[in-house]
């Protein structure tokens, strides 16, 4: 290659086309004239942009995907299409995570509430102002989609329509917002005593009508739960219910969305789409209160309004929505393209991540990728989605990474520095999940957390164990044979939820195993693998190779077994049962009710007991929520002050959350926090970098590493 095809425009234009692929959330991709780019970038996952087109349709729509597989993206294209074509349909956006957080501070509104006689409980008290939250930035949004719908070239029409009357339409949304402020609160006593009373009333007559009791054993639940169990669930579910219409009364949402169907109805719009990202940051209480109470009654009462709610695998609570009436799209790799054979799943895959690549690559640099790239290579292209695993955030962070290794030193990027990059980019984004994880203020989380490692590092280990046997049997053909891929049972797929989310695994295909029983294949992380001397992949010479995937010794079943004989427990927090872990499944048929108490609610508990004292030497002082965690990570790993845009950038957050997260950071002496014109910068202290970050060799698995 000369050296002159990568003049300094060239490598300038390729950092900005690697920049874009990783920018996080709502960070719109724009032009130095702050024009959209999103409908020339877009690059649909599937054949006749069949994603895009989806969530366009007028049905509500839950897109499933890890970190960075694109589900942003795909709300800013169909947002754009929104405003460019469709007159008869508006938008808002919201990150729910944001609004959630931003409810928990409204002091005014819960001491008048607990004021009352008859006051609500905190839980209540949080539901109200979430829906005060929720509306208000709905409408603020609606302004906001108004005006962007009404500058676009495109709604003439509507402009025409909306001359003169443009004062009017804002007053009305303005008054709705005053009408958020001053809600109705005479009689709330009232009709929280009343309708409670006539419930608990009808509870009480359905109880005595009920009275059939089997006795129940903790060890064979299946074989006997009170009969009242269930009745006491929708009793309570009832009661539920009871407040969600009170709440839904004291804030007159009704008339709310019918006002403002009416107004928008004035100028020809029909629809309201909705979209609400990062549903799945919410806390589980959080997700069940946003649904039940919000998304649920909204979609069921208003075809006004279409729901696009972005979610991650594993953390999608429907509620009462009418199942038939959702679409779900799956963004992840086996959910977009695992219907076929295991071969046509990985030349989707592979077609997916060339065409992103190739298309960035031709917009910012106007040049072809074999500029930047060894494609000629065997297995170019196919290392770059075994490093990324389609994910297109993922990609972006590689090609920053090669960008930094190869590229300002005039060399093409190949396999290998895709390799070091995928290396680079485990131990800086992926590894820490766990050294952090041990100061998180919840114990329960910090033991599931170590728990997870364990279980990680036993996978790892095995994996090893395999390659080593492997390079022993002098009718291997290759040294060190694939390790990389191991299949579960579908029992198992809930116990590896959490480190599929952190990237660690990933869920690659399903097959039927030796016995013909359907199993899930994972592969862990090629970075993890290139660390830790794993070869990755399978082979593919001959016929027989496409059930390479199951061979017995990748069977982790008893594995799983194992690790969850000796780290989990079932227990009730309300009387302190311990259960067997062979009764889940029947505990999970009753909602996890308590069959020894009747009122408490069990849950699992990962228990880490090779890190118990790990766990339990953490200073107390030095215990942090999740998110400040992660915000110390990002300034450790850059080096550098950051705004709050760019350390939410890392975190896939909004710079709100960061901003207020920071703040309280800096008054514990954790990060410098310094004014820059309007906004903060942020860098990490002396002393946060002594307490959290004193010993990197810990990001390491604690497994064997002699013979690498």
């Amino acid at each position: 290659m000369m050296a002159t095809e990568l003049t300094s425009k060239n490598l300038d234009n390729f950092h900005k086309a690697a920049v874009s692929l990783k920018l996080f959330s709502r960070a719109e991709l724009n032009d130095d004239r702050n024009r959209s780019l999103i409908e020339k970038l877009y690059v649909d996952p599937l054949p006749n942009e069949h994603v895009f087109k989806t969530l366009l349709s007028e049905n509500t729509t839950f897109i499933v995907g890890r970190k960075g597989s694109g589900k942003s993206t795909v709300f800013q294209r169909v947002q754009h299409e929104i405003r460019k074509n469709k007159s008869n349909i508006i938008s808002a956006y919201m990150d729910i995570r944001n609004v959630f957080e931003a409810s928990q501070i409204d002091p005014i509104a819960s001491i008048r509430i607990e004021a009352l006689d008859a006051a609500m409980s905190p839980d209540q008290i949080q539901k109200f102002l979430l829906y005060k939250k929720f509306f208000k930035l709905l409408i603020s949004d609606i302004r906001n989609e108004l005006k962007a719908q009404v500058d676009q070239s495109f709604l003439t029409r509507l402009r025409d329509r909306f001359s003169g009357t443009s004062t009017e339409i804002f007053a009305g949304l303005d008054k709705i917002i005053k009408k958020l402020e001053s809600p109705n609160y005479e009689n709330i006593a009232g009709i929280i005593s009343s309708e409670i009373k006539i419930n608990d009333s009808e509870k009480k007559s359905k109880k005595k009508s009920g009275g059939i009791k089997i006795s129940a054993s903790k060890s064979d639940i299946s074989g006997g739960i009170n009969a009242d169990l269930e009745n006491n669930y929708s009793y309570e579910h009832s009661n539920e219910d009871v407040y969600t219409n009170i709440l839904m009364r004291i804030m007159d949402l009704n008339n709310i969305i019918s006002e403002i169907q009416k107004i928008l109805s004035s100028i020809g719009i029909k629809n309201l789409y909705i979209f609400l990202d990062d549903f799945s940051e919410l806390p589980r209480e959080a997700m069940y209160l946003l649904v039940d109470a919000l998304i649920s009654p909204l979609a069921r009462w208003s075809d006004f309004i279409k729901f696009k709610i972005a979610a991650y695998p594993g953390r999608v609570y429907l509620g009462s929505l009418d199942k038939t009436k959702i679409e779900e799209i799956h963004l992840d790799m086996y959910g977009l393209y695992g219907g076929g054979g295991v071969t046509k799943m990985e030349d989707k895959a592979i077609n997916f991540v060339q065409r992103i690549i190739e298309k960035r690559i031709q917009h910012f640099c106007k040049i072809d990728a074999a500029v930047f790239f060894n494609v000629k290579l065997p297995d170019f292209w196919r290392t770059l989605f075994y490093a990324s695993m389609a994910n297109p955030r993922i990609l972006g962070h590689l090609m920053l990474y090669a960008y930094d290794s190869q590229l300002i030193y005039d060399k093409k990027i190949g396999i290998q520095s895709i390799q070091e990059s995928s290396q680079r980019y485990f131990e800086e984004k992926i590894a820490p999940f766990f050294e952090i994880g041990k100061y998180n203020l919840s114990f329960r989380e910090r033991s599931s957390i170590y728990s997870l490692k364990d279980l990680l590092e036993t996978i790892v280990s095995r994996a090893r164990l395999i390659r080593q046997e492997g390079s022993r049997d002098s009718s291997s053909n290759r040294s060190r044979p694939y390790s990389s891929h191991f299949y579960v049972s579908h029992e198992y797929d809930e116990l590896l939820q959490s480190l599929e989310t952190s990237f660690f695994i990933t869920k690659y295909f399903e097959q039927s195993d030796r016995e013909g029983v359907r199993v899930s294949i994972y592969a862990l992380n090629f970075g993890l693998c290139v660390k830790y001397q794993i070869s990755f992949g399978r082979p593919t010479d001959r016929r027989e190779d496409r059930l390479y995937f199951v061979d017995r010794k990748f069977d982790y079943n008893s594995l799983a077994r194992s690790y969850i004989q000796e780290n989990q427990e079932i227990k009730c927090p309300s009387c302190g049962t311990d259960f067997e872990v062979s009764m889940l499944q029947a505990l999970k048929l009753f909602h996890m009710k308590c069959p020894e108490c009747q009122t408490g609610t069990c849950t699992v508990v990962n228990l880490s007991k090779k890190y118990g004292d790990v766990i339990e030497t953490i200073s107390p002082e030095l215990l942090l929520p999740e998110t400040e965690l992660e915000i110390l990570r990002t300034l450790y790993n850059e080096q550098k002050p950051m705004f709050a845009s760019e350390i939410a950038g890392d975190l896939d957050c909004s710079g709100q959350l960061v901003g207020r997260r920071g703040k309280h950071l800096a008054e514990r002496n954790l990060v410098d926090r310094s004014a820059s014109g309007q906004v903060y910068s942020y860098n990490l202290t002396t002393h946060a970098k002594s307490a959290y970050f004193s010993d990197p060799s810990s990001l390491d698995l604690n497994i064997k590493t002699d013979d690498i």
